[in-house]
């Protein structure tokens, strides 16, 4: 009696300890549902400092450890102090590289990896834009190649080839006799990424940079089409506002 007492302690102990492991995984699920739907306010900051509380909880979650990187970079966004931006960006960068290595499959790791990169080398020196440059571009495509459906993947990846594309032919030689030069880049292909992203999700900053695509190509009107549709959305995002009034501003000096 007292063994078979003995037995059944121990099968209620374990099943409590499973009962809580299962309901801390729900609760930071639950926790990390509700940052995202925090973003909405555009307080950075204090999603920042609730996620880096949850990081010192599960210091080993890649989930956290990326979405840290990400807010990171939106509260550099916002900084005036050059040393202070250098040293977020800096850290967002190596979280983002510690997410990858945690989940190594995990789209999102390496599209906030790619993010960071293209934030970082704008400020950072030459040598370094071109490598970070380079590991803008390796990252966007493996957040493609792991979610086909990552739409803010191919704007990113619009991005990079939007950037490198306008590149005049004495920086792209100087880049490549010096450095060794980056992977080919083109207005088309940044076009086609930017119309995957609005099919995968319709977005205003999708819509504005689809536009800039377009307005470098010289093809005016269906620039101007884009930016009118950007304006006309409904608000989604917190950033849509600064891509309307860029829109706007772009749509009324053409």
């Amino acid at each position: 009696m007292r063994q078979r007492l003995t037995n059944l302690l121990i099968v209620a102990v374990i099943t409590l300890l499973g009962a809580g492991s299962s309901l801390g995984a729900t609760d930071l699920e639950e926790d990390l549902k509700r940052l995202e739907a925090l973003r909405d306010t555009g307080d950075f900051e204090l999603i920042l400092t609730e996620l880096e509380a949850l990081h010192a909880e599960y210091p080993a979650h890649a989930g956290i450890l990326w979405r840290m990187a990400r807010t990171r970079t939106d509260v550099a966004e916002r900084v005036e102090d050059s040393d202070r931006q250098q040293t977020l960006l800096l850290q967002a960068f190596d979280e983002a590289a510690t997410a990858i290595t945690l989940a190594p499959e995990s789209s999102h790791a390496h599209l906030t990896k790619s993010v960071c990169a293209g934030r970082l080398a704008l400020v950072e020196g030459t040598r370094r834009q071109v490598e970070l440059s380079r590991d803008m571009r390796t990252h966007a495509d493996r957040a493609i190649a792991l979610d086909e459906t990552n739409d803010l993947a191919y704007h990113v990846r619009g991005r990079w080839h939007y950037e490198i594309a306008s590149l005049g032919w004495a920086a792209r030689t100087i880049v490549r006799l010096v450095y060794g030069g980056l992977p080919d880049a083109s207005f088309a292909q940044a076009e086609a990424d930017y119309r995957q992203a609005i099919a995968l999700e319709d977005r205003v900053v999708h819509r504005y940079e689809l536009g800039r695509v377009l307005q470098e190509k010289g093809r005016t009107e269906e620039a101007k089409e884009q930016y009118r549709k950007a304006i006309a959305m409904p608000f989604g995002d917190v950033t849509d506002v600064i891509y309307k009034e860029r829109a706007h501003r772009l749509l009324i000096r053409m």
